[in-house]
Parts: structure tokens; C-alpha cells; sequence
């Protein structure tokens, strides 16, 4: 009878897988074992894997500290019968039992899309690629500089991309690394620098596009652009699954998929509902200074341009009008509506507060134009009795004392 025993990663990756025709096949740290596990919490001599008279394959443990047990599991077993393909952590260690009649999965297809990526790990084509992005960006500065063109410009420009892009490799070959798939550094920084030099060929092909456009062509310019940036993202996932975690064609499209349909959905949501997490382009597009040989098609005349400017000027002016005529009309049926919910009986004390008779009206002016000059106009005949003397009799006269 034949055995196979697969040593696994964290992640059930194939680390090890060695095949037996004994009768029985030891397991442990030591190096008479026929499994050896580098594993601390191995014993020396932890378990033996052994057929049966019947043909059956059972697992023992061999008095270990550890001791064995299924995952997700905390039961240790002592003695069980294996099941082809069935999984066991012995310490922290994972092993896989077939036996030698378990089927295979039929072989995959080699797609070239699989051969594409593995061939972008030679260093000849890392030094390519890197060779042609240096050009277009260069090329991108010098087209897109008004003056004098610096080589400075270049660097300040695409400094941060570079580090950008050049960390984002490390990381995701370390994170390779670390779940023990493996994978070519050279192949994750070529995908990189490819995905941004194609994102930077439709940049400028969407800015020739602007500059070349008018005003109606912006909404389906501005689809465009957003599109770019997901197709890229879409096309970085989808490569990056197969080459860190050699992941199924089906999972890392559907992966690819689902991460690109949530940022679509995070980035469209209301702005007063959450911060966008990438930020919006302008509309319109932001315009560029490029050469006229760029330029596609015929441009607008200058009386052209000047008559549609006027006739610009003049429908903002119609706009602000009918603005205009709109508020005073909310103003004014916003005056009408506070009148009509004014209570009735309000208004008539305010009335009778407020409004007198004619003939009150100027005996108040009169007593207010009397108390502001503090004094009254006599009448002639009041004069002329100021003028007379009171007699001896006659009250307030002075009378004469002996």
C-alpha cells in the first residue's frame, strides 16, 4: 500500500510532499523519522502512520506532550483511522494523508495571460518597462511645460508615484512571503510600473481628448477618466492574486470584481454621508497647455468664439433676471402668507392703539408743540389785563402795612 504525506503552510499551501510504500511511516523532530517536522512542539518520536491487515490507514499518537488533533478541533485523538485527503495539526504543524488511489483534478489550461505575468518577472523586462516609463514621463513633462523645461521638473512630478508604487511591490511580495506562496519580486514591481504606464498612455490620451474637445464632450470625457482609474485597479487586483497568491482564475476575477464594485459604490455616495475616499475630478475636466500639432480638428474662429462669448453673457444675464423676479415673488408671497396667519383681534388693537381722531391728533400736536417751548401764546385780551394793577381789595395785590 502507498501513502502520501503533504506538509502544509497556514494557508493548506503545499510546503512538502513526499511519498511511501512502507507499512508504516514514522513521524516526529528526529532525524530517524521518514516525516521529519522542524516544528519545537514535535516530540522526537510523535506519531506513526501504519495499514492494517484490511488495508486500512490508521494515525497513532506516540505519547506525545502536543498530541494531535484535527483542525478546529481541541480533542486530542490517541488512535483514529485516516481518511484520504484528511487534514492533522501534530504540534503546530499541518500534514495532509492521501492514499496512493485518491483522484487528481484534471490539468489546467496554460493561459497566456498566466505566461504573461510569470515572464514579466526576467530582470531584461523589469529594465524595459522601467526604460519606457522613464520616457513617458519625460516625454509628459516637456509636452505639458510652459517655459523652459527642467529635468527637475521630471523628478518633482513623479517622485511620490515612484515611491508609491515601489513600496506597494515590496509590500505585496512580503505579504506573498509571509503566507508562504512564494513569488518573484522582479515580476511584482513589472506589474506595477506596467499598470502605471498604462494608466499614464490613457492620462495623456484623455488630455489630448480634452484639449482637442468642447464643452459637449466633457460628461462622456469624464466617464471615461473615472473609468480608467477602476479598470486599472480591476487589472492590478486580477494580476496581483495570481502572482502573490496563486490564486484560481474564477476566485481572483470574482475578488477583483467585488473589491472594484465597493470602491464604485463608496466613491458615489452622498458627500454628506461619508468622505469620498478618492477625490472627485473637477467638471469640466482640468485643461492642459499642449503643442498645436496635438490639436484634432479645426479650431473655433476668433469671431466665432467671441459671438458665442456674448451670447454666453447674455443668457447669464436672462438667468440672474428670471433669478431676480423669482426671489421677489417668494418674498412677496412670503409677506402675504405671515399677514393672512396674523390673528384678527391683534390687528384691531393695534388699530385702535395706534390710529385717533382727527381732532385728538392735533390737540397732541399742539400740546407736544406747547411742552417742547415751555411756554403759551396770549390772546389780546389777556395782555391787556396783564397791563392793569390789582386794586387794594383785589387778590395778590400788595396792601400796605403800619
Amino acid at each position: 500500500m502507498e501513502m502520501i504525506v503533504e506538509q502544509l503552510g497556514t494557508t493548506n499551501n503545499v510546503l512538502d510532499r513526499q511519498k511511501f510504500d512502507h507499512h508504516s511511516v514514522w513521524l516526529g523532530r528526529a532525524f530517524d523519522n521518514d516525516v521529519i517536522l522542524s516544528d519545537e512542539h514535535v516530540d522526537a518520536a510523535h506519531a506513526k502512520l501504519c495499514f492494517d491487515d484490511e488495508g486500512r490507514l490508521w494515525l497513532e499518537d506516540l505519547g506525545s506532550v502536543n498530541g494531535i488533533r484535527r483542525p478546529r478541533h481541541k480533542a486530542h485523538i490517541e488512535r483514529t483511522e485516516v481518511k484520504s485527503g484528511e487534514v492533522f495539526l501534530i504540534g503546530r504543524s499541518r500534514i495532509r494523508v492521501y492514499l496512493g488511489t485518491h483522484p487528481v483534478a484534471p490539468a489546467v489550461k496554460i493561459r497566456l495571460s498566466e505566461v504573461f505575468l510569470l515572464w514579466l518577472g526576467k530582470p531584461q523586462v523589469t529594465v524595459m518597462l522601467a526604460l519606457l516609463f522613464l520616457a513617458a514621463k519625460v516625454l509628459g513633462t516637456w509636452l505639458s511645460t510652459i517655459g523652459e523645461f527642467r529635468w527637475s521638473q521630471v523628478i518633482e512630478r513623479n517622485l511620490g508615484e515612484v515611491m508609491t508604487f515601489f513600496a506597494l511591490a515590496v509590500g505585496v511580495y512580503f505579504l506573498s512571503v509571509l503566507f508562504r506562496r512564494g513569488g518573484n519580486f522582479l515580476a511584482h514591481l513589472s506589474l506595477l510600473i506596467l499598470v502605471f504606464l498604462l494608466s499614464s498612455v490613457l492620462e495623456f490620451a484623455l488630455s489630448v481628448a480634452v484639449f482637442s474637445s468642447g464643452d459637449g464632450g466633457y460628461p462622456v470625457l469624464e466617464w471615461l477618466d473615472s473609468a480608467r482609474g477602476y479598470l486599472m485597479l480591476f487589472i492590478y487586483l486580477w494580476s496581483i492574486l495570481y502572482l502573490a497568491f496563486h490564486i484560481s482564475l474564477l476566485r481572483r476575477t470574482l475578488i477583483s470584481v467585488v473589491i472594484v464594485a465597493v470602491m464604485l459604490g463608496v466613491n458615489n455616495l452622498p458627500d454628506d454621508s461619508m468622505r469620498r475616499f478618492a477625490s472627485p475630478q473637477a467638471f469640466p475636466l482640468e485643461q492642459q497647455w499642449l503643442p498645436p500639432a496635438l490639436l484634432i480638428g479645426e479650431p473655433v474662429p476668433a469671431e466665432e468664439f467671441r459671438e458665442d462669448a456674448d451670447a454666453l453673457f447674455d443668457t447669464l444675464d436672462e438667468k440672474r433676471s428670471e433669478a431676480l423676479e423669482e426671489r421677489e415673488a417668494e418674498e412677496a408671497a412670503q409677506g402675504s402668507a405671515i399677514n393672512e396667519d396674523t390673528p384678527s383681534d391683534q390687528v384691531e388693537i393695534e388699530s385702535d392703539q395706534g390710529v385717533s381722531e382727527p381732532g385728538d391728533r392735533e390737540d397732541t400736536d399742539e400740546a407736544g408743540e406747547t411742552g417742547e417751548t415751555g411756554e403759551t401764546e396770549e390772546t389780546p385780551a389777556e395782555s391787556a389785563e396783564s397791563d392793569v394793577e390789582p386794586g387794594p381789595g383785589a387778590p395778590g395785590a400788595e396792601q400796605s402795612v403800619e
